[in-house]
């Protein structure tokens, strides 16, 4: 049996190119079309079959995260929530 595979969804970032909208909420959470935008990402990796998700977001964003999707199991997922105060990028340890 092969490992379960798990995804990233990184929800961070200032938002700098969309000021002024976005100095109260993160780009990730804006709606675009009929969601918030963190939903696509969320639902390609849904349909590729993942269902664990590591959600990296800013500290200030990070409870609006946890009001909007909540724990996953709503939809069959789990999210675990990590938070960065800086965007210094992904580093292996």
């Amino acid at each position: 049996m092969g490992k379960q595979r798990k995804g990233i969804i990184l929800a961070g970032g200032a938002g700098t190119r969309l000021h002024p909208i976005t100095t109260s909420l993160s780009k990730q959470l804006l709606p675009v079309y009929d969601k918030p935008m963190i939903y696509y990402p969320l639902a390609a990796l849904m349909s590729a079959g993942i269902r664990e998700y590591l959600i990296i977001t800013t500290p200030r964003d990070q409870g609006a995260f946890r009001d909007l999707l909540g724990t996953g199991a709503q939809w069959g997922l789990s999210f675990e929530y990590v938070s960065k105060p800086f965007p210094t990028g992904l580093r292996r340890r």
